[in-house]
């Protein structure tokens, strides 16, 4: 008997990271340098820790029985995607251009481009080519400014909704530049 295969378990705890590019030309391929653009944004600092991934849900549908057939069967049918708001830290009072501001200028009202999401790699580590990303086709919603709770805990947020807009491409590598 062959021994079953087993993964090591990876704590995830400091090791997701999220950005968002301006463009990719083909998702399934991106380049470090779409990834990085100077026009995009590692936004992994600006999200708070319970930021919810990219879910998919995918219809299962029963195929019509024929006059011969005692069985009913199953296949699939299509994918929803979606994902969850953006919770963005920002510093409302902060000056043009800084850290404080940066996301909110960045990721305007109805924009479209490309979040992208690694896995499995310290925060502190900067993207580089071989490493495997998400790359999430997005259109951003209205941003809306507020706070996260209402004691003292509560910090600056702004609160801005995410449209999947086509299919994302999973754990795909980054290519070096060309």
């Amino acid at each position: 008997m062959v021994n079953p295969l087993k993964p090591k378990q990876r704590r995830a705890l400091t090791m997701d990271s999220w950005g968002f590019a301006p463009a990719v030309a083909n998702i399934k391929l991106p380049t470090l340098a779409e990834l990085t653009a100077i026009t995009g944004l590692n936004i992994t600092c600006h999200l708070f820790r319970d930021q919810e991934g990219i879910n998919g849900a995918t219809a299962r549908v029963t195929l019509p029985a024929r006059l011969c057939e005692a069985d009913d069967y199953e296949v699939n049918g299509s994918t929803t995607y979606s994902m969850s708001d953006l919770v963005s830290a920002w510093e409302p009072q902060a000056a043009a251009g800084s850290d404080g501001k940066k996301a909110w200028e960045t990721l305007q009202d109805q924009l479209l481009g490309f979040l992208w999401r690694r896995q499995d790699v310290t925060v502190t580590t900067d993207l580089a080519a071989g490493q495997f990303v998400d790359v999430v086709p997005v259109q951003l919603g209205t941003k809306i400014p507020g706070k996260n709770a209402t004691d003292a805990s509560g910090v600056y947020v702004f609160t801005q909704p995410v449209s999947i807009v086509s299919a994302p491409a999973f754990n795909v590598p980054i290519l070096a530049s060309a």
